[in-house]
């Protein structure tokens, strides 16, 4: 998108403030703030675009490192894509940790927080956790895993990059149900039948860009008990809704999966798309 058609969509509520100032970061430009100023006076009928001002004003210090940020590159480049997504999260953990992991939060502790109760709010509303053996698959600096782990019976945090285990392992502390792994191969550490619910935030489209999909599908089938849940949050980064979505029903149905939600946005300040498949009995 260009910058007019991502002030054109944050004016119409299409997308918050939150992912336009991200968008407009990503885009490899510098922000103006005072442009986006202008913009929001000149449509008072669109609330949105004050709300988008009065954000870019609130992180002014950041923007510019985080623009250099965006432009170092936020995506795995080169044949091994495993080991290139690794050490592109190893450098996150270490640079911009927050950031790494919710790039619309911009590195602010509280954005981080209120984007991640919205994540969590939707996960206890589509597959309680309470009591149950949870794994987040790409769980980064381990935020959901232990917003989770007050209630869950147990959970285990897996991701590819050492950095996030270290990061998320040293941010959680000592609590008797929660531990970080990496994981070098899917689900590989992951007992048959040892998880009630999988979730993957953000993470998939790692293993789509891998070629890594059915493999994962069949992993989750297998470390999934009968009734078990996975939560899909973005299935790609492929801006092809309904090529995900007949991805996602085509290999339920081929590893054992009934799809209860496929490409759902129950977000309002993530633009994350939701999945929500259960292992059948």
């Amino acid at each position: 998108m260009t910058d007019p058609e991502i002030l054109e969509a944050c004016a119409r509520g299409e997308i918050s403030p939150q992912i336009a100032l991200s968008r407009l970061l990503l885009s490899g430009r510098a922000i103006d703030v005072a442009r986006l100023e202008r913009a929001a006076a000149e449509r008072p009928d669109a609330p949105p675009l004050a709300a988008l001002a009065r954000l870019a004003e609130r992180h002014r210090g950041r923007l510019d490192a985080l623009g250099r940020l965006a432009r170092s590159g936020l995506w795995p480049e080169g044949a091994d894509v495993r080991a290139a997504t690794a050490a592109l999260f190893d450098r996150l953990a270490d640079e911009a940790p927050e950031a790494g992991v919710a790039f619309y939060t911009f590195g602010d502790p509280d954005d981080l927080a209120a984007a991640t109760d919205e994540l969590v709010a939707v996960i206890r509303a589509w597959a309680p956790p309470a009591g149950r053996r949870v794994v987040d698959f790409g769980c980064g600096i381990g935020r959901v895993a232990a917003a989770l782990a007050g209630e869950a019976g147990r959970v285990l945090g897996l991701d590819l990059s050492a950095g996030m285990v270290a990061e998320a392992r040293r941010r959680a502390g000592e609590r008797g149900n929660l531990a970080f792994a990496q994981n070098a191969d899917g689900l590989c550490p992951v007992p048959d039948g040892a998880v009630d619910l999988l979730i993957a935030v953000d993470s998939l489209p790692y293993v789509v860009q891998a070629d890594g999909l059915d493999a994962f599908l069949a992993e989750a089938a297998r470390v999934l008990v009968p009734g078990g849940d996975l939560l899909v949050f973005n299935w790609s980064y492929r801006s092809d809704p309904e090529r995900d979505h007949a991805e996602a029903r085509a290999l339920a149905a081929a590893h054992g999966f009934a799809v209860l939600r496929a490409g759902e946005r129950p977000f309002r300040i993530w633009d994350g798309t939701g999945f929500h498949l259960r292992r059948r009995a």
